[in-house]
This record gives C-alpha cells, sequence and structure tokens, in this order.
C-alpha cells in the first residue's frame, strides 16, 4: 500500500508541476520587454477611459390608413430616403404624385415632433433613414354599370412610415455604370458626334 501512496503522490506532483509549467509559459509567451520598461500606452489609457458615443437620436412616425395603393406610395417614397430633412419637404413639395401630399405631412409631423418631444435643437439636422409602406385593409364594393349591370371594385389604403436620424445625412449609394470601360470604350458608347452623319467620319 506504502508503494502504491508514493506512486500516486509522484504522479500527482508530476501532474501539478506540469501545470505550473503550461501557465508559466502562458505568461511568458504574453512578456513584453518594452511594455515592461515603457508602460501602457497613451492610446490604451484614453481607449480604457473613453466613454461610448451615445447612439444617434431617431425619431419614428407614421400615418395610417391612408387612401391609394401601396405600390404607388412606396415609388414615391423611394425618392426621399437618405436625404437631409429639407430637401426630402422640398421634392414632395414639387412632385406631381397625389401621395406626395401625404409625405410632406409625414415628414413637417415628424420634424415638429423632433423639437417639440425630442429636443431638437436644430430641425435641419435630420435625414430621412428609412421611409417605407405597408399594406392596408382593401374594401371590396359594388361599382354600378349602365343598364343595370354591375361590377366590383377595391378601395386600397396603406401605412406610411417613417425613421427620422439626427446628424449629416449619409447619401445615396449611386451605382457607376459603365467604369470598366477605358476611353476607346467609352467614346463607342457615348459619341459625342452625330451617328450616320459626315461627322461620324
Amino acid at each position: 500500500m506504502s508503494v502504491l501512496k508514493n506512486c500516486f503522490s509522484t504522479f500527482n506532483r508530476v501532474a501539478n508541476n506540469q501545470i505550473i509549467f503550461s501557465q508559466a509559459a502562458r505568461l511568458l509567451s504574453q512578456y513584453s520587454i518594452t511594455r515592461a520598461l515603457l508602460g501602457v500606452s497613451k492610446e490604451e489609457i484614453e481607449r480604457d477611459e473613453e466613454i461610448p458615443n451615445p447612439p444617434p437620436l431617431r425619431i419614428y412616425h407614421c400615418k395610417r390608413h391612408v387612401r391609394g395603393m401601396p405600390r404607388k406610395m412606396n415609388s414615391v417614397a423611394f425618392q426621399i430616403r437618405k436625404l437631409p430633412i429639407d430637401e426630402a419637404i422640398t421634392q414632395m413639395k414639387f412632385s406631381p404624385k397625389k401621395a406626395a401630399e401625404t409625405i410632406k405631412e409625414v415628414l413637417e409631423e415628424a420634424q415638429q415632433l423632433a423639437v417639440e418631444k425630442y429636443n431638437v435643437r436644430d430641425k435641419s439636422n435630420l435625414w430621412v433613414e428609412q421611409a417605407y409602406v405597408g399594406k392596408g385593409n382593401h374594401i371590396k364594393q359594388i361599382k354600378y354599370h349602365a343598364k343595370g349591370r354591375f361590377g366590383r371594385m377595391k378601395i386600397y389604403f396603406c401605412h406610411f412610415f417613417l425613421i427620422l436620424q439626427e446628424g449629416p445625412a449619409l447619401g445615396k449609394n449611386v451605382k457607376k455604370r459603365h467604369c470598366h470601360l477605358n476611353e476607346f470604350g467609352k467614346v463607342q458608347r457615348y459619341p459625342m458626334h452625330i451617328k450616320n452623319s459626315l461627322s461620324a467620319y
């Protein structure tokens, strides 16, 4: 029994020594002489003590049960995405679409809400982060025709949702087309002369 106890004690001692050696090796691998001499850098101190910036303010607003088709409303809402608030209101002011009047009202209400409820100092320092349309209830009605005939018609409704964000606008992501063409390819694709004329030769 004493021999077995001695064997187990020796085995435990060797295992403990291996664990201590592995921990010491890990610490030595992370040790740096330059870091020990110079200490922690100023950038690391500023990074540790820096207070994270608060998330940007977002203003949520919507208008429900708007008379109109969602497809037509969404095509107008696409025009104001990623635009500053003043430019978006101007775009809707001069737009000939009927849905532009509703979107202009929602933009002005959201701008006023940002000033009154969220205490935004500069109401022009806002931009449209998201502007999308949801499908509403559709009402079916009878459409009367001549000679006692009738048909069926639908009255469409939709919901318009708007999210404004404080800060400078990011701008729209405009894809550059045909940027892979060389100078000769650009001249062929976008000629500066009239085709099928004497100047073309």
